[in-house]
């Protein structure tokens, strides 16, 4: 048997080795759909296996992409990249980088790989343009449930584009990707520091005021403290001199992904969890641990390039969990003081605290598929995270957060909520792109070969 486990330890299932395939060219990847085709049997594929949630586990056949690791062309007049799917983040970063070009989107996390976040909600922040990998796929190339290939793009089967770009490995399995990249500008970091109460009753023209000075804006908000840290990031020309900093040994430090965060904060807060302290005890060890980097921070500048944010993590690395969902920001104000109300009466009545910041970031409207999270509007996300997966009152927690950000038009990430995507997300996303998603799902693969238990629970109610 052949065990998989996801990036935080905490989904693991086994596949019989005959069942799992790890193709090295296309006619592989045909030869086993066709099987599983002709045998009425599941087919699932799976990336870095980074979702937090069930959407990769498999009950019959599953494909690994990653021996499709080659980077096929880059043209440089029109700014494209075609790939391989299991071409990963952090190697399209490095080989854009020597020819002075980023991909559109870098997120921290290298290991992804393109095919996956082809489809998916992968995304990043930003102000000025859109923040999620997969508006800017041009095209794929997959084997399709029939084990037949078939091209997607803006000039082949266009009408299929906008599904493609939410595939989630629901509509074949996807062994080429073309996508929209740009010329490299270096990107400056620089750091604010306020109160969360402050930020939310001048929300309007803070909130303008972030916009127009950056291009991508990251907050930390500390439940425990109120105390807010955004990490503001701005693209320069890359033809102006970079100006000198009194910071900018930050530079190579981020790029080898030790930060104050990382690398100080994160070891820090887990060290304290394991010893269990009563969440008043908690606290107070908690707010000193944010004071004294956050102090530090906030007069850090340095420029970086994007492509250095790519990182690839150790399978052990990461030991935490993430809980993504985004708001309308006409409606992220009133979910804030619902997510603070919400961790207050669980430090009172539970014992419990979250010691890791919720994460904020942006996500500007984007129509380009048809199950993104911010179709009808600019949303902003609260995203808890908890040192320890495994804690009954983080999943209690957890719970509670969903009902409450149902209420306030809440969207959940697919790939990362675990428990709220699985309950919710049918119900707070576009209805109608819901129900386009599907009928295209069902015209390519009507034995349902690629829809595994995962996605047949979120859409039960439209199959």
């Amino acid at each position: 048997m052949v065990s998989l486990v996801n990036w935080n330890d905490e989904i693991r299932y086994e596949v019989p080795h005959g069942q799992f395939k790890t193709p090295t060219q296309v006619s592989e990847v045909q030869a086993a759909v066709r099987q599983a085709y002709e045998q009425g049997q599941r087919l699932t594929v799976v990336g870095a296996m980074h979702s937090t949630t069930e959407c990769t586990v498999g009950t019959g056949t599953v494909i690994s992409m990653k021996n499709f690791a080659r980077v096929l062309e880059v043209d440089k007049e029109r700014l494209t990249v075609t790939v391989e799917g299991g071409v990963t983040l952090h190697q399209l970063c490095g080989h854009l980088k020597e020819l002075d070009l980023q991909p559109p989107v870098v997120l921290e996390w290298g290991n992804f790989q393109i095919g996956a976040i082809s489809g998916t909600h992968a995304n990043d922040t930003s102000m000025k343009r859109s923040a999620q990998f997969s508006s800017y796929v041009l095209g794929v190339k997959l084997v399709t449930p029939s084990g037949e290939i078939m091209e997607i793009s803006e000039s082949q089967n266009a009408e299929y584009l906008p599904a493609i770009r939410s595939h989630f490995g629901m509509l074949g399995v996807v062994y080429e990707v073309t996508v929209r990249i740009f010329k490299t500008q270096p990107l400056h970091v620089s750091f604010q520091v306020g109160q969360i109460d402050t930020f939310m009753d001048n929300f309007a023209a803070e909130l303008q005021a972030l916009k127009a000075d950056n291009d991508q804006v990251f907050g930390m908000l500390f439940a425990n403290t109120g105390e807010l840290l955004w990490q503001c990031r701005k693209f320069l020309d890359p033809a102006i001199p970079r100006p000198s900093s009194p910071t900018a040994w930050l530079d190579s430090i981020e790029s080898k992904n030790i930060s104050l965060f990382g690398g100080l904060f994160l070891p820090l807060v887990k060290a304290v969890t394991a010893l269990r302290p009563s969440a008043e005890v908690a606290g107070l060890i908690n707010n000193a641990m944010v004071s004294l980097p956050l102090k530090i921070i906030r007069h850090s500048r340095y420029i970086i390039d994007p492509c250095d944010r790519g990182v690839m993590y150790a399978a052990d690395d990461p030991n935490f969990e993430f809980y993504d969902w985004v708001f309308p920001e006409g409606k992220w104000c009133d979910m804030i003081r619902a997510f603070l109300q919400l961790s207050d009466r669980f430090r009172r009545q539970h014992d419990f605290i979250l010691p890791l910041p919720a994460l904020v970031y942006f996500i500007k409207q984007d129509r380009e598929s048809l199950l993104s999270r911010s179709r009808s509007a600019n949303m902003m996300a609260i995203d808890p995270e908890y040192p320890d997966p495994k804690e009954p009152k983080w999943k209690e927690f957890r719970l509670a957060f969903n009902e409450v950000a149902v209420r306030h038009g809440g969207i959940p990430h697919i790939n990362k909520t675990r428990d709220g995507a699985i309950s919710h997300f049918a119900q707070t996303e576009d209805q109608e792109s819901i129900r386009q998603f599907l009928a295209i799902r069902q015209q390519l693969d009507p034995k349902g070969l690629f829809l595994n238990d995962y996605f047949k629970t979120m859409f039960a109610n439209y199959l």
